[in-house]
């Protein structure tokens, strides 16, 4: 998805209806984006930029935008945004909404009923994200908003949705759950240490994140915290931890984070945690980078054991995850998205020139497309019959 450029492309074939409800980010804890639906041949302007990738309910491709994206300083300088629902078969726009900030999640969807949350990146003295700030349910069908609560800071991250809850952690440092139906609030936490963009993973009734100084496993039907670990206590100059939305696989919940430097550089890690207890399992410094001006740490994803990291300074890491040793990197240019395995046995990556890479499993380059399109803080999204790409 793109923030330069305002193109959506979808291909190849016909549609035949997708009813399975996105929950998360990226839509499992894996953050493999693979919908197994197909759509048409269609490229649509949709004008503002897209930071996040958009979900697939029914027939529709439901996308969220940012406002007008100013490229000389990489920013979105309005407080504006909107949803798009687009057909999948033909890319005919069916509604089109506009909200009163900039929208950077994913649509959560259920029982057509669609989740946005609303707000910036601003830094105030006490949080972070100005302007008009909320969550808000949509109706998929109309883009009718059928209730919306606000809050002190951004609800930038990505919620999720978990047996009628909505959860989500927001810029003035508090994670919450509302009822799905009513809105109404069931319980707030008060972390005092705000999230961006680490959007919530959902694993067995827990979700992790992390804040500015802190990642967090809690209860989501409770939210009593489980155990957290305050980095921060370690690095001082962390950054990029509250950036990062992590991944999960077979007991462990891996993240990434930043620590900024004199010169103006970071060095990009990247960390596993035991996911029962919060164990540190292992850490891995992936080089250093120029400490960029919006995402400091991408979203992660695991596959079959591999870790697979699009780190900042350039390079497409893939790591085992028990022991975080490298098996093999890839050299990219500058990404902004993470990866996704498709057909079981690709890697597909895109880096900010809108160069796309086909990789294996092991590696190996298959092909490398050029495409007009520059994707956001996400994972490309891709469809498929079942038996091709």
């Amino acid at each position: 998805m793109s923030t330069n450029s305002c193109y959506l492309q979808s291909i190849p074939e016909e549609s035949n209806g997708y009813w399975r409800s996105t929950v998360m980010f990226e839509e499992n804890p894996q953050h493999n984006y693979v919908i197994p639906t197909r759509t048409g041949f269609f490229m649509v302007n949709v004008t503002w930029g897209v930071v996040v990738p958009p979900a697939i309910y029914g027939d529709l491709l439901l996308v969220t935008t940012s406002g007008p994206f100013n490229s000389s300083s990489s920013s979105f300088p309005l407080n504006i945004g909107s949803v798009y629902a687009i057909n999948l078969t033909n890319g005919a726009i069916v509604w089109f909404r506009v909200f009163p900030n900039q929208i950077m999640t994913q649509p959560i969807v259920f029982n057509g009923i669609m989740i946005v949350g609303l707000g910036n990146s601003v830094l105030t003295p006490t949080y972070r994200g100005t302007g008009t700030n909320y969550l808000a349910a949509v109706n998929v069908t109309n883009g009718e908003v059928l209730w919306n609560y606000t809050t002190l800071g951004e609800d930038m991250p990505t919620p999720v949705f978990y047996r009628g809850l909505v959860i989500e952690a927001d810029g003035s440092g508090e994670a919450f759950a509302l009822n799905a139906t009513t809105g109404k609030p069931l319980w707030v936490d008060e972390l005092g240490t705000y999230d961006s963009m680490s959007s919530l993973l959902l694993v067995n009734n827990i979700v992790y994140f992390g804040t500015s100084t802190t990642f967090w496993a809690i209860n989501a039907t409770t939210g009593s915290v489980i155990w957290s670990d305050y980095l921060y206590g370690n690095y001082q100059n962390i950054g990029g931890l509250d950036d990062s939305s992590p991944a999960y696989y077979n007991g462990i919940v891996v993240t990434s984070f930043t620590l900024h430097n004199p010169n103006d550089t970071m060095s990009v890690m990247l960390v596993a945690f035991n996911a029962s207890n919060g164990r540190v399992l292992w850490i891995l410094n992936e080089g250093l980078s120029k400490i960029t001006p919006n995402l400091e740490a991408p979203p992660v994803v695991i596959y079959d054991g591999l870790v697979i990291h699009d780190s900042p300074v350039g390079v497409l890491y893939v790591v085992n995850f028990t022991n975080g040793k490298v098996l093999w990197t890839f050299k990219t240019g500058l990404t902004l998205s993470n990866a996704v395995i498709v057909l079981k046995k690709f890697i597909v990556i895109q880096n900010r020139s809108g160069e796309l890479f086909i990789l294996t499993l092991n590696g190996n380059l298959v092909k490398e497309v050029y495409t007009p399109v520059v994707p956001g803080p996400g994972n490309l999204l891709a469809t498929a019959d079942g038996s091709s790409p």
